[in-house]
């Protein structure tokens, strides 16, 4: 009985625990870009698969091969430091290069792409980085050869324990400039992009925008007794996007088109109580952001409108942001807290360029907890100057299933959501970048929406479930993402390459009278099966169809892509693999209707 008695206590405890870590996390969140994960909730993350749950051996020893088999850094070792150094060469024939309606060209593309994969976990650093460059280099159309990069870190610098920490953070990708082609882009994956795969990039490098950003944030976090825990702290984080017209693409200084940038400073002052008050817990913070963002000298738009195509200079402007809130929680009982909050925010952008917000923010909702492996966090208030909901949870619907979702109503740039959604990602279990209040996929929208210019506002709901079995992973997640402009004066446009000129244009949404309200409604499900079939071949598999809708009359966009491959572990660190890809294309713009087939071979070699 004494045993059965202090269990319950203990699941109690954890409980109401982990109540009090989804509110403070819910909370550390609605800063706009400082990193959410730091060593007081780093190990308790939402990262994968439910935890505390004990799989039979012989599940265990297939899910590592798996892991091998998909990022052979990611299996669990006992060194401080584990560098995998990689090479990878593939061999791509498509029978549309240029990705146009016409006129269709087949080619054959090499693919050469050295990666390196490093891992640290010693008591001044924890480290994940993978990099890979990818070498393009094509049999018949030798302009399209390009070379871009792709890029994900996270790194803990411990500079005296317990109290002084710095956050670094990198990420560099690949995206498609119109965005929701079923293949829309590789920020936040890991071993570079996976060609020929639903929810990857395409083969032509002139139908993509190189991302990158980066990000340090030194830290104080000190705990004081049972009285609370402090944090003060500043960021700077440095983003960019950049059309690939030459050979090799951003983060290389002077490549590139139609440039913007983004360069953010942030302050932040956070004190969260501790059990001395027992079942309340108090969360203040003081945020204030600085960011200036600016296009390359000279950078057009070309937009077309009733009167014709015109040249829109890219914009360049200021905004701050200061956000102070109160945040009170009230835990009812090991699975129910209560949230109210109460502060004041003001943001402003330089030449009228966004909205201006002046005044009170509130909240109110609930945390419900009904395990220690699940959370659910739902809140109406006012925040960002607009009522509405926001809501996260992840709920382990069995011991080896996980649903997560969340839903978001904010306002900035696409550059300014980037740096959002990298300071709220912790790594998952395949290297992946993943939300680190779900535990979902992230950059599902970014990757998704097309490239645009100006100040929006985001609805943008995700949704994921991922699953595991002795020989079976798979992973389904749906995102709907509502883009509306928020600029007045400023034009929505969808880009698209000329198929005739090779010239990246724009269609233009016809603007209000204010130019604003006009907007870009995205939907896309994605789902992708892994099966090992021996231990040492893998099938993958795949599909994604995305949804485009603009306001304006200006026609849908539907994509729907499909993949089938084999992966087989010639050794413990070669692999070789095969891939059939097929996607398609409708649109009521004149001319972007397109399909394209991809037959894909490849070698990979760890040292």
């Amino acid at each position: 009985m004494a045993e059965r008695f202090e269990g319950l206590l203990h699941r109690t405890a954890v409980r109401v625990t982990g109540g009090f870590l989804a509110v403070f996390l819910s909370q550390i969140g609605t800063a706009f870009a400082y990193p959410t994960v730091d060593p007081t909730n780093q190990t308790t993350l939402p990262t994968g698969a439910p935890t505390g749950t004990e799989l039979p051996d012989t599940d265990v020893n297939g899910l590592q091969n798996q892991l091998r088999l998909t990022n052979p850094a990611a299996v669990p070792n006992a060194n401080a430091w584990t560098i995998i150094p990689r090479i990878t060469v593939q061999e791509l024939f498509t029978d549309n290069v240029a990705e146009v309606q016409s006129p269709r060209r087949a080619d054959a593309i090499t693919v050469i792409s050295p990666g390196i994969s490093a891992i640290a976990d010693t008591a001044h650093l924890k480290l994940n980085l993978d990099y890979q460059p990818d070498l393009m280099l094509h049999a018949i159309d030798g302009p399209l050869n390009a070379m871009t990069q792709h890029l994900t870190g996270t790194g803990l610098v411990t500079i005296v324990p317990d109290l002084a920490f710095v956050d670094l953070r990198a990420l560099s990708g690949v995206q498609s400039t119109g965005g929701a082609l079923a293949t829309v882009g590789s920020l936040g994956t890991t071993n570079g992009p996976q060609y020929a795969t639903p929810g990857q990039t395409g083969v032509n490098p002139r139908n993509e925008v190189q991302t990158s950003s980066v990000g340090i944030s030194p830290y104080l976090l000190r705990q004081f007794k049972d009285y609370g825990t402090g944090k003060l702290g500043v960021s700077v984080d440095a983003s960019r996007y950049s059309s690939i017209t030459g050979f090799a693409a951003n983060p290389f200084s002077g490549n590139g088109a139609n440039a913007q940038s983004l360069l953010t400073t942030e302050q932040i002052a956070q004190f969260t109580t501790g059990e001395f008050l027992g079942r309340f817990q108090s969360a203040f913070s003081a945020d204030f952001l600085q960011s200036k963002s600016w296009a390359q000298t000279g950078a057009t738009v070309a937009v077309t409108t009733a009167a014709g195509t015109v040249l829109v200079p890219a914009n360049s402007f200021t905004s701050q942001r200061q956000t102070i809130m109160d945040t009170v929680t009230y835990q009812v009982n090991r699975n129910i807290a209560l949230i109210g909050g109460l502060g004041e925010q003001q943001i402003h952008y330089s030449d009228n360029t966004g909205p201006e917000v002046n005044g009170l923010t509130w909240k109110a909702g609930f945390t419900l907890t009904p395990s220690e492996e699940s959370a659910i966090t739902l809140t109406y208030g006012r925040f960002n100057g607009i009522d509405g909901f926001q809501a996260n949870g992840h709920l382990a619907l069995t011991e080896r299933t996980l649903f997560s979702f969340d839903y978001s109503n904010t306002v900035g740039t696409q550059l300014e959501s980037l740096q959002n959604q990298l300071n709220n990602s912790t790594v998952g279990p395949t290297g992946q970048l993943i939300n680190s209040q779900t535990g979902g996929p992230n950059f599902i929208a970014t990757n998704t929406l097309g490239v645009q210019t100006g100040v929006f506002r985001y609805q943008t709901l995700n949704a994921s479930l991922s699953t595991t079995w002795l020989r079976d992973q798979i992973q389904a997640y749906a995102t709907w993402s509502i883009q509306t402009n928020a600029t007045p004066g400023n034009l929505q446009t969808s880009q698209f390459v000329d198929p005739v000129t090779g010239q990246l244009i724009s269609v233009g949404q016809p603007g209000t009278s204010a130019g604003t309200g006009q907007t870009l409604d995205v939907k896309t499900v994605n789902i992708t099966w892994l099966h090992e079939l021996t231990p040492d071949l893998t099938l993958n598999s795949g599909a994604s169809y995305s949804f485009v809708h603009r306001s304006g009359d200006l026609g849908n966009d539907g994509a729907l892509a499909g993949s089938i491959g084999l992966e087989y572990l010639l050794s413990a660190s070669a692999t070789l693999s095969g891939r059939y890809a097929f996607y398609d294309r409708v649109s009521k713009i004149p001319g972007y209707n397109l399909y394209e087939n991809i037959l894909l071979v490849g070698f990979t070699k760890h040292f």
